[in-house]
């Protein structure tokens, strides 16, 4: 069956239990999952891992619920102690902790408390600890609630190294120096407990955030920075004089700057090497995140101290792992505080999904070359087409040249603007539709929606973003490694002749 057609709400792709994307097809689907409509999230029996229990950790929870005989009581399952103790700290009264396996625990509240909740959920959201569907089916079975785990290939014993091998190679470190993270934002919360500890031993009170950071990324800055820190923020990436400026004004009291290069979702790539010297130079940490584009195609580690990455985009490219890496930079001045702190705050994935992410990397790089090339002649297609205002596109970067890999493309993503409204674009386009990109299947999502709602639902909100450049109703595209023909051929039916909207004003005036 081929992977450019119309998905019915809710459907998942691969057809596997652990797919991380569910399709929302239409924009009142979008919004229907945002705003928790019941005929939407009724038609979802999986989603993005983060934010939608998986069917099997919902089972599992109620099974440990009721064999502990805790009635009117909600939670959430945490593998590891560390990881536990950390949340109870962070989270303050009200919380249980419950050891229910050999390493995994039950976190847990009285139900009626819905403040306590929400921000229990929003805390395992952003770090990205929870138990993983794999690890949740595995139990289901071991407590006879299911038969047997779902058949899928993955490799011989030996994954770990396999896999630390393979991203020491493609980030330039040595594989000691790679951390496997149970998530992306496990990884990233790794990183900046980290660098915050030993900064702030330093007396190190200034951060900076470059550019727009993925949700719960700036979420971490925003609720877990201490209160004796300042938090700066600098959105336009490509801005290299006024950022550097920004960065000398900190002074020696500059912590740290985290920047995703490139970034999510105007794909700009900055100066990353300048932004470096000088960085380095007053005594800061630069920490990166190159994700969009994935380690395959960009070279980002000898600029920076450490880079931390989704490997459930690119890599785990059939869109069925949850899981994430860290990696120091062996020659950065902040090694020695780096290498031990960050080990202390990682959660490591879980086994299955190791394997799963071994299996799948044996063709990666492969899938990555084609995503790209197919990317870099969609950019050049929809950059000629009337109803498309605007292209982002890591490719067209002057600063991409020099991080890009020998021969390395843009990466998958590409980001565009329209002329005319979003809905009968994104409700046409003939794709699997949802969050999640660096697949070897095309996705659309309306990234604004799914991931900032309410400014992108709001007067407010929405002035806020066109005034720092974003357009809320831009689609971010991740390119597959279908046919290109057949993927422009996608595109075209869903733009069909709205061209005319570009000729076009409000009043009607050419």
């Amino acid at each position: 069956m081929t992977t450019l057609r119309h998905y019915p709400l809710g459907e998942t792709y691969p057809n596997s239990p652990h797919a991380v994307v569910s399709s929302l097809p239409t924009m009142a689907d979008v919004r229907g999952y945002a705003e928790g409509e019941a005929r939407v999230m009724d038609a979802l029996s999986s989603g993005y891992p983060r934010f939608r229990i998986h069917s099997f950790i919902q089972q599992l929870t109620a099974f440990y619920f009721e064999r502990a005989d805790l009635a009117r009581r909600r939670g959430f399952l945490i593998p590891g102690r560390r990881t536990v103790q950390d949340l109870v700290d962070r989270i303050g009264p009200g919380v249980t902790a419950l050891k229910v396996e050999s390493t995994l625990y039950l976190l847990h509240y009285p139900a009626d408390q819905g403040e306590l909740h929400e921000r229990v959920r929003r805390m395992v959201q952003h770090i990205g600890c929870a138990i993983s569907s794999r690890q949740a089916e595995d139990l289901l079975c071991l407590h006879g609630l299911g038969d047997s785990p779902h058949p899928e290939d993955a490799p011989m014993a030996g994954a770990q190294a396999a896999v630390e091998a393979e991203l020491a190679e493609k980030t330039g470190c040595d594989p000691k120096d790679v951390l496997i993270c149970a998530s992306g934002m496990n990884a990233f919360y790794a990183a900046f407990r980290a660098v915050e500890e030993a900064q702030a031993a330093k007396g190190r009170t200034k951060w900076l955030q470059v550019g727009w950071l993925y949700l719960d990324s700036g979420c971490i800055l925003d609720k877990f920075l201490g209160p004796e820190t300042y938090l700066v923020r600098h959105y336009n990436a490509t801005d290299t004089e006024a950022l550097l400026e920004r960065i000398e004004a900190c002074g020696e009291a500059l912590a740290c700057v985290v920047i995703e290069c490139p970034t999510n979702p105007l794909v700009q790539v900055a100066d990353l090497k300048r932004i470096y010297q000088t960085v380095r130079r007053l005594g800061g940490v630069l920490l990166v995140d190159p994700t969009i584009a994935s380690v395959y195609e960009m070279d980002v580690l000898p600029h920076a101290d450490l880079l931390v990455t989704s490997l459930t985009k690119y890599a785990a490219h059939e869109g069925d792992v949850m899981i994430g890496a860290l990696a120091l930079n062996p020659d950065s001045p902040h090694y020695g505080d780096l290498v031990l702190r960050t080990s202390s705050f990682y959660q490591p994935p879980y086994t299955r999904d190791l394997d799963r992410l071994a299996y799948e990397m044996r063709t990666a790089a492969e899938g990555v070359a084609q995503m790209s090339a197919n990317a870099a002649q969609l950019a050049a297609y929809l950059r000629e087409h009337p109803a498309v205002k605007k292209v982002c596109y890591a490719g067209d970067s002057p600063h991409f040249a020099e991080l890009a890999k020998p021969g390395a493309g843009g990466g998958a993503v590409i980001t565009i603007e329209l002329h005319g409204p979003l809905a009968p674009v994104y409700d046409a386009l003939a794709v699997l539709k949802g969050p999640s990109f660096g697949t070897a299947f095309t996705i659309a999502a309306p990234f604004m929606y799914l991931a900032h709602y309410d400014l992108a639902t709001q007067a407010s909100g929405r002035d806020f973003l066109k005034s720092i450049g974003i357009d809320p109703d831009l689609i971010r595209i991740s390119v597959g490694t279908e046919p290109i023909d057949s993927i422009k051929e996608a595109f075209a039916a869903a733009l069909g002749d709205q061209g005319s909207w570009a000729r076009t004003d409000s009043s009607g005036a050419t």
